[in-house]
């Protein structure tokens, strides 16, 4: 992790997803990457995240257009480039089950991993963030949503979270062999893994777990990625207040995924949800990456707005400090 906190904000290329899970360009790399070069431009944003939509012969066109055009790469999000021979419609974070309690699995997730590590470190990013994967067997994706819809805790979200804490256990378990997997590859590349805390109830890490993991891996290249939209929704639906994970593990932040939400509708542009920003934005004011990750359908003109709320709002933070001391 960075010794000085980056004040600077970076954009994540899911800003582009309609190009890339569009058909479109399907067959032509070149016209994609020109198109997701365009579309990040008209952020003016200079900083980038890439995350797991880009395929291999995407990234050979993208790549050697970045330096001319000003762009710098500070994190990944796993898995990338999307495995060769997927269709780019599966390509996605939870690909493959780096928690699954089947070896093959697991060992796919980690080798996937560690090549979007080597990217990482090729390409002199600092960070990778990591989706850890989830409980099997609970694949069902209602629960939660409908609770933060409702602003409560439903009964429907309290038994299948009933059902997680007995098949969990032996999951978290199966993580942490693949985060031993993963820190020691880490290391030499230079790059820290971001263990993002997720939205849905039967995926790991939980507020719980996570201070599990951190306590496991102390001093291993890993900590916190914060992403603001997931712990907000969690709140809403009756989990953990989204600044408890902040308070308790904030000292760890790798980095954040910074988005707005309202109810169980997040990856909004910063300003057109219902967070506290002015809070947020003094909190995570120490994360060493700050990453914009708004939904590529979204306004442009909001996009600006929200970005430049959050660089005030970042500055104030830091200034304030600054006299703290």
């Amino acid at each position: 992790m960075s010794a000085k906190p980056e004040q600077t904000l970076a954009v994540s290329t899911v800003w582009a997803k309609p190009l890339t899970t569009g058909t479109a360009f399907w067959d032509d790399p070149a016209g994609e990457a020109s198109a997701v070069l365009e579309a990040l431009e008209e952020t003016g944003l200079k900083t980038l995240e890439l995350e797991y939509r880009l395929t291999a012969p995407v990234l050979d066109h993208l790549l050697p257009e970045l330096g001319p055009r000003e762009f710098k790469v500070n994190s990944l999000h796993n898995f990338l480039p999307v495995p060769q021979g997927l269709p780019k419609d599966r390509a996605g974070g939870d690909l493959f089950n780096l928690a699954s309690r089947d070896k093959d699995e697991r060992s796919l997730a980690v080798e996937y991993t560690a090549k979007t590590l080597e990217l990482a470190s090729d390409l002199e990013a600092t960070a990778v963030v990591l989706h850890l994967g989830g409980v099997e067997g609970l694949p069902d994706k209602k629960p939660l949503p409908d609770a933060a819809r409702k602003g409560e805790m439903t009964p429907e979200l309290a038994a299948l979270l009933g059902q997680r804490a007995e098949l969990a256990p032996k999951h978290l378990d199966a993580v942490s062999f693949s985060l031993e997997r993963l820190a020691s590859r880490a290391g030499p590349l230079g790059v820290t893994l971001g263990l993002e805390n997720r939205y849905n109830a039967f995926q790991l890490p939980d507020f719980v777990e996570m201070g599990r993991l951190l306590a496991r891996f102390d001093g291993a290249p890993l900590g916190l990625w914060y992403d603001t939209g997931h712990a907000f929704v969690q709140a809403a639906a009756g989990l953990e207040p989204a600044m408890e994970w902040l308070s308790a593990y904030g000292h760890t932040l790798v980095g954040c995924h910074l988005h707005d939400a309202v109810g169980p509708d997040d990856h909004q542009a910063p300003g057109q949800g219902d967070m506290d920003w002015a809070e947020l934005c003094q909190a995570l004011a120490p994360a060493p990456l700050k990453v914009l990750e708004v939904a590529g359908d979204g306004d442009p003109g909001s996009f600006k707005e929200g970005a430049a709320m959050l660089a005030e709002l970042f500055a104030q933070a830091a200034e304030s400090k600054t006299e703290g001391d």
